[in-house]
């Protein structure tokens, strides 16, 4: 060994030099405040955000286009300097259905004001009908003056009491969508004086009782006069349904949208020591080579040989 040790030394050399290589790139990296695992995790959500973003704008853009005909609002500022949020908008706009079941109900429970224009005073409603160039012909409803309508308090537990020995449910369609306190008293004179009853039985026993309009679900009416409405639904339900469908869809896209934009941002940050780690990862995996290499040929050397075998015998 000795005797070969001597011809061995100019690789043992070099295999040193390429293991004090390796280790300084390897510090390197290890200085680098970066996670491989965490730039690839953030890679793949953004590839998902993207394809989701592009999947909900899509359908904002359907729901949008479909309710275009029917929500559409348009006025010209009836006098310069107009405060625009005096104009609260169309009913339809202003309600979220809590439940999709209840559709078709509150649709019917609304009718034609569904489409009528909520404003913050009649003197605002007098100048969009006198100055403000409408194109269709509009009902408004101005919060000063509006009167709400409610069902009582007895006339809501008499209901309530009466669904649930029928086994079904009673409910004042107020309470079934979502809106702002601002607009209350439009939204109770829409939907205020009405019960939504799951079942024509139910409905109609408890429109005599409580002397109270009454909607199913499937839009059948039932009035204190003894006048019956229903037949085919086809389409009711379907502006409030989209309107839900376009507000979630809406929200959803927002924070989706704002997601992504955090996490392009994060990643913008992390390119620069992405790049730093790939250049010292690639530098690492050639001299992690070379010093395989290296060690390989020592073996292969007769001094590297016999040491196996001494290390072999001790």
């Amino acid at each position: 060994m000795k005797k070969e040790e001597s011809s061995a030394a100019k690789l043992s050399k070099k295999r040193d030099k390429t293991v004090e290589k390796v280790e300084g790139i390897s510090q390197k990296l290890s200085n680098i405040a970066f996670s491989e695992d965490e730039f690839n995790a953030l890679e793949n959500e953004k590839i998902d955000l993207e394809n989701n973003v592009s999947t909900l704008q899509e359908k904002v853009d359907t729901l949008s286009a479909q309710l275009e005909g029917r929500l559409s609002f348009n006025y010209s500022d009836p006098v310069r300097g107009f405060d625009r949020s005096k104009v609260k908008g169309l009913v339809a706009r202003l309600v979220d259905v809590k439940l999709p079941k209840h559709s078709t109900a509150l649709e019917v429970v609304a009718g034609g004001k569904l489409y009528q224009v909520v404003v913050d005073e009649a003197v605002t409603g007098k100048a969009l009908l006198n100055n403000g160039k409408l194109q269709r012909r509009v009902t408004i409803i101005p919060l000063d003056k509006v009167m709400p309508k409610k069902v009582s308090s007895a006339a809501c537990d008499m209901a309530s009491n009466m669904a649930k020995d029928l086994n079904t449910t009673a409910q004042p369609a107020i309470e079934l969508v979502g809106f702002d306190e601002e607009v209350r008293s439009a939204i109770e004179y829409v939907f205020g004086s009405t019960l939504v009853v799951d079942g024509m039985k139910a409905a109609n026993s408890i429109c005599d009782a409580t002397k109270t309009r009454t909607v199913t679900l499937d839009g059948d009416v039932y009035e204190p006069s003894g006048l019956i409405s229903g037949g085919s639904n086809n389409n009711l339900g379907s502006t409030l349904t989209r309107i839900s469908q376009l507000t979630e869809a809406s929200k959803e896209l927002k924070e989706k949208t704002a997601r992504l934009k955090t996490v392009v941002k994060k990643l913008e940050s992390m390119a620069a020591q992405s790049r730093q780690y790939e250049k010292f990862s690639a530098e690492l995996e050639i001299a992690q080579s070379e010093l395989a290499a290296v060690e390989k040929h020592i073996s292969q050397t007769s001094y590297g040989m016999l040491k196996d075998k001494f290390d072999s015998m001790t």
